[in-house]
């Protein structure tokens, strides 16, 4: 009896062992990773709703560089038209011919009619002046407002680019935790099941009838300890071992998840070349005919921004265009406007900075959505010029 009594007495030391060394510290490692994959999962969602709003805001920003860009082109046009008249005043003064304002001043029937003549003219000549002068102003004040929009737009996708980072790093943490968390738990199992051996191993050593089933039993369970053991140390070996090569391998493509940028375009699902472009045209100019209004963020027949418009139209020949500018550019090869074919996109502003994009159709003019209080439309190169051109690859 003392025998078997000192190999029971081994074998409860065993399985107490087994506990402490192996289930109590899985168990506790285990629930602090679950843990921090909570607080990480908590962060991504925080995160994740600064980039919307940044987003947004960016995406705003955008359409006032848009609008800006038109009202300096008009303003343009204006300052010339009126230049140009002014000029065409000028030259009929120095003229003698019958209409000439000279001849008009000249003409006059008494002193009081040639004050009044004079007059008359001081007052034209002062108010086409005053007319360019204002124009001049509120072409100034456009220009300066946009320089802020620009600046604006710049600051913005500094913030966007940083949060995209962060969700990266969140992203690439998350895959870290999640290898730790499964190292942990196949530990945790290996360690319930090495516990439940011996227990089995104890209770086999108390209802044994020689001494030689209890050293049989008490190896059994000294076996399930030392497994136990190494397997967690191994483990935990592993779990810093996969989780920094898990890392290394998945940064770019976490990164690429979290933020699609210009480089995943060669991803595209297909290619130009296997579109028909007048079927691209086509279906551009159709909408159109529809009185779709600009809607930001939208892409569909109840409303669309200018990016929302050529992914919808593009998305109907397989081609999977992000709802972005900036993005739509890493799917084209860069050309000039003057190269541009019926189905190519046009851009207005930096390559990589674009704020605005069409669909080309042709002649000279391509379809869009303008701004905000207009429709789907089609608008002409002459009278908003592009800033270049892309072919999807």
């Amino acid at each position: 009896m003392s025998v078997e009594h000192n190999l029971i007495s081994k074998t409860v030391l065993v399985v107490a062992s087994l506990v402490t060394i192996v289930g109590l510290g899985t168990h506790a490692s285990a629930s602090d990773t679950a843990t921090q994959i909570s607080d990480v999962n908590q962060k991504i969602s925080d995160t994740q709703k600064l980039v919307d709003d940044s987003q947004k805001k960016l995406s705003k920003l955008q359409d006032q560089q848009y609008s800006d860009s038109v009202e300096i082109s008009s303003l343009t046009k204006n300052i010339n038209a009126r230049k140009s008249h002014l000029a065409e005043q000028a030259r009929s003064a120095q003229q003698n011919d019958t209409g000439s304002l000279i001849e008009f001043l000249t003409d006059s029937k008494s002193f009081s009619d040639a004050i009044d003549r004079v007059a008359t003219v001081a007052t034209m000549v002062q108010a086409n002046n005053q007319t360019l002068q204002d124009q001049k102003n509120d072409q100034a004040k456009v220009v300066a407002d946009k320089k802020q929009v620009d600046e604006s737009v710049a600051a913005q996708k500094k913030t966007s680019e940083k949060l995209r980072n962060d969700m990266a790093d969140l992203a690439v943490q998350k895959i870290q935790l999640k290898v730790k968390k499964a190292n942990e738990d196949a530990a945790k199992k290996q360690a319930e099941e090495a516990l439940a051996a011996a227990q089995k191993a104890a209770a086999a050593v108390k209802a044994a009838k020689s001494n030689t089933e209890a050293n049989n039993a008490l190896a059994t369970a000294t076996k399930a300890v030392t497994t136990a053991s190494t397997d967690n140390n191994s483990n935990t070996t592993a779990t810093s071992t996969n989780t920094n090569n898990t890392a290394s391998n998945n940064s770019a493509t976490v990164t690429q998840t979290a933020y699609t940028t210009t480089n995943s375009a060669t991803t595209t699902s297909a290619s130009n070349s296997s579109v028909d472009t007048s079927s691209v045209v086509a279906a551009a100019v159709s909408l159109t005919k529809l009185n779709i209004p600009y809607v930001w963020g939208g892409q569909s027949l109840s409303g669309m921004d200018c990016s929302g418009l050529t992914a919808y139209v593009y998305a109907k020949f397989g081609v999977s265009l992000p709802h972005n500018t900036v993005s739509q550019e890493g799917y084209v090869t860069y050309e000039s406007v003057s190269q541009a074919q019926p189905g190519d996109l046009l851009f207005w502003g930096g390559k990589g900075s674009s704020y605005h994009v069409a669909i080309y159709i042709g002649n000279g003019q391509y379809v869009h959505a303008p701004t905000t209080g207009q429709v789907v439309r089609i608008g002409t190169i002459s009278g908003y010029t592009p800033s270049f051109a892309g072919r999807l690859k």
